[in-house]
């Protein structure tokens, strides 16, 4: 399983490193040549008409699992897609030197990808260029727990979300065994001070023996 999040950690820096670079290579470009394909011809999801677009452009209504959104983030679409830019910001962009450390919540936090990406589909003013580099990004993450690029993000962020559970579990689960070896019996730990405080006295008295010993080791060859 370690190996498994570990081979993902790296999938996902590395997406995170190729988009940044992307990104910059992008900004070098001529304005006309963009690093997309819909975009070429669409500028926003308004202008995209839906009977045009391939069905992962095409908004999936469902009701996302329980206490992915609180009922403040839950009220309407563009509510959850800035819940979810949040969480997505936080873990991927902001957070992402702790992606190693933080496994579980990356995992989980990848429906928040998949939710974010949804929920723009559902905002005509949505430019259809972040929609493409979001769909690129999605994939890669869908990678990770052989998911299809083919498949309704209901059913990626149930996976994700159920898969972030069970590891959030494990992970609390090691987190309280570590405690338990770190923490030790009050009773142990007294009884621990007093050896000590024994083996010093011992120490001590040892010393003072052969203190003793040399100094009437002296007295028998002066009285010599």
């Amino acid at each position: 399983m370690r190996r498994w999040l570990r081979f993902l950690v790296v999938i996902i820096s590395t997406f995170i490193i190729s988009a940044s670079v992307a990104d910059a290579a992008k900004k070098k470009k001529d304005k006309d040549k963009k690093d997309c394909v819909y975009c070429q011809k669409y500028e926003k999801l308004k202008d995209w008409p839906e009977s045009e677009r391939p069905i992962a452009f095409i908004y999936e209504e469902f009701d996302y699992p329980e206490g992915m959104f609180s009922k403040q983030s839950n009220k309407n679409s563009k509510s959850r897609q800035g819940m979810a830019g949040k969480k997505v910001f936080q873990r991927f962009v902001k957070g992402k030197s702790q992606l190693n450390k933080y496994q579980h919540l990356m995992i989980r936090d990848m429906a928040y990808f998949e939710a974010l990406f949804n929920e723009m589909l559902n905002d005509k003013n949505a430019k259809v260029e972040t929609l493409e580099g979001l769909k690129k990004g999605r994939e890669a993450m869908r990678m990770s727990l052989q998911i299809s690029p083919k498949a309704k993000t209901s059913e990626a962020v149930f996976k994700f979300w159920a898969t972030g559970k069970m590891l959030t579990k494990a992970w609390k689960a090691n987190k309280k065994k570590r405690k338990k070896k770190k923490k030790i019996d009050p009773e142990i730990a007294e009884r621990a001070a007093v050896l000590a405080n024994i083996k010093k006295q011992i120490a001590v008295a040892k010393v003072n023996a052969q203190r003793a010993a040399t100094i009437e080791a002296q007295k028998q060859i002066e009285g010599n």
